[in-house]
């Protein structure tokens, strides 16, 4: 499995990441960083435009450099369907790159129906063991997504969502099976490592 993640410096640089693990064990198979410059300004709900055509690359990358490292599914930091055209960063990007791909973000996208209301807050304390999950519905009454409980010490759930050639519920086993902390480990690493080459880069 892998994770991407790009942190900005300001609203053109940023340090994007893509961590690549072994699911079985959680080890590093690739740690690879780049500073990048966003060629289109940030507007809300089409994040992908930003960000996709360099995740492409890095991937390129790892396809020319090591092939035989090139991961079976990326885990994105934001959402795939749980998102107001139900097409988010997971789907784009796994539909341009062409590799299955999940969208887990740590708050949810309130849109169409979709809030953080008392029901919701109800919902998660119900969330009682790792692995429990609840659906996220639109208002078309439409699964987009589900709140995971993803480890027991966690007392916020990650929200999942399909992006691309993956289920929901496959794509909430391949985050469970992820998960040290909160946060799945291939998109918590890219998310640490690409702070700390930001920060090394820039000062």
């Amino acid at each position: 499995s892998s994770g991407i993640n790009a942190e900005y410096g300001d609203d053109v640089n940023a340090c994007i990441t893509l961590v690549v693990l072994d699911i079985d064990t959680l080890e590093i198979v690739i740690n690879k960083s780049k500073m990048i410059k966003m060629k289109c300004e940030y507007i809300p709900g089409y994040l992908a435009f930003r960000e996709t055509p360099h995740i492409a690359e890095m991937l390129r990358l790892i396809q020319q450099q090591s092939p035989q490292l090139y991961p079976d599914v990326l885990i994105v930091d934001g959402n795939g369907r749980l998102h107001q055209k139900q097409f988010g960063l997971a789907c784009h990007t796994g539909v341009v790159c062409d590799i299955p791909c999940i969208g887990v973000a740590k708050n949810l996208h309130q849109i169409n129906g979709c809030l953080r209301d008392e029901s919701h807050k109800e919902a998660i304390k119900q969330l009682k063991e790792p692995g429990d999950t609840f659906l996220i519905r639109n208002a078309d009454n439409t699964v987009i997504g589900c709140a995971l409980k993803s480890t027991t010490a966690s007392t916020k759930p990650v929200y999942v969502s399909e992006g691309h050639r993956v289920s929901l519920e496959t794509a909430c086993s391949v985050v469970r099976r992820c998960c040290k902390y909160r946060v799945p480990e291939p998109v918590r690493l890219a998310d640490v490592t690409s702070r700390e080459e930001l920060r090394l880069l820039t000062s």
